[in-house]
């Protein structure tokens, strides 16, 4: 009897192939951006890649052929041919992956044309599923649950506001009403609650700190509904912002927060600063795209601290060693000192009116 032998595995030389042709791509211009904005974009494509080894090694038919089609519609959502972005589905659809496998290894490696036929048939259902969930399923949110939230100013003059999320999406700008200090919504789990904190003003200083109660083992859309809310744009604020896995997206125009903590594990964040106020910033993550965006003619100095990234900024402004500084200023402008801090990913410095 023969024995039955693998093919070799393609994954590394696939890869290695369209990163190169991907790279070459950029480097001559036909493909917009750095090389870590597209590979945030497109990084499903090594998905799709082992999806396509997989069935080259004959891995069983199902779980090769749900990672094409979790691949594909992770990619169709970074380019924004679907609502939500691949991370978000990413974290909806991955417990298909699990089912695949554990199909495939039911019926094992090999078997009658019937055995494959069915696997196959297996996996395209699968992928219909994917396709389903990602785009028509009446069920996406159904998990969830909306829990408003308001905290009054309380004659506070100033604040310490810090809000702390574990998995999902963060949305937090100015323009809560004038006696409010933090108004909003948080999207969170059935099995969670909100646990706010509150500390009366001190002093004239109150702190507020915002929080999930709860474990979630399974974090399944958990960016259906995100976290709304609304800060004061009166008073002078401290704010801290920590995201584990997901998308923060912090606007503070018009706002008096001079001082900001944001830092996201894994994800990206994107920040707007106030115009016309000094502000100390620090902006952190481990793996992700941090986008800062700067009021025009201010005076700037970002200290950045970070290992395999690439970093792209505006015309009028110039780096030295790790410091990048703003040389075009207005004539009386507000000073922006932020430390950066990234081990892979991007930065992106823009500037606003």
């Amino acid at each position: 009897m023969s024995e039955f032998r693998k093919p070799r595995s393609l994954f590394f030389p696939l890869l290695l192939i369209a990163a190169g042709v991907f790279i070459f791509l950029i480097n001559i211009g036909t493909v917009q951006g750095t090389t870590w904005e597209n590979l945030l974009q497109y990084w499903p494509v090594i998905l799709i890649i082992g999806g396509l080894d997989g069935l080259y090694k004959r891995d069983g038919w199902v779980g090769p052929l749900v990672l094409i089609g979790l691949g594909t519609i992770l990619l169709l959502g970074n380019l924004h041919y679907i609502e939500s972005g691949g991370f978000a589905l990413l974290l909806r659809l991955w417990p298909v992956l699990l089912v695949a496998i554990g199909l495939d290894i039911i019926f094992g490696h090999r078997g009658s044309v019937w055995n494959n036929l069915i696997r196959v048939f297996l996996g395209l259902f699968l992928v219909a599923a994917i396709v389903w969930l990602a785009t028509l399923s009446p069920f996406v949110g159904s998990g969830m649950k909306s829990v408003p939230f308001s905290q009054t100013l309380d004659n506070a003059t100033q604040s310490d506001v810090r809000f702390s999320v574990a998995v999902g999406e963060i949305q937090l700008a100015g323009g809560a009403g004038e006696n409010i200090l933090v108004s909003g919504k948080a999207g969170l789990p059935k099995e969670m609650t909100l646990a706010p904190v509150y500390t009366a003003p001190m002093d004239g200083k109150s702190t507020l700190v915002i929080g999930g109660n709860g474990v979630v083992i399974v974090p399944v859309n958990t960016v259906s509904m995100p976290w709304d809310f609304k800060i004061n744009s009166k008073i002078p604020i401290d704010l801290r912002s920590a995201l584990g896995i997901g998308e923060m997206v912090i606007n503070l125009t018009g706002t008096h927060i001079a001082n900001l903590e944001a830092k996201v594990g894994v994800g990206s964040t994107t920040v707007t600063l106030p115009a016309g106020i000094d502000v100390d910033a620090r902006i952190s993550g481990a793996i992700g795209e941090l986008v800062i965006r700067i009021p025009k003619g201010s005076e700037v100095r970002i200290k950045t601290d970070t290992a395999i990234v690439g970093t792209t900024f505006p015309e009028g402004f110039m780096k030295n060693g790790d410091i990048i500084r703003s040389t075009g200023v207005g004539a009386n402008p507000s000073k922006i000192n932020i430390e950066v801090d990234l081990a892979i990913g991007s930065v992106v410095i823009q500037e606003v009116e």
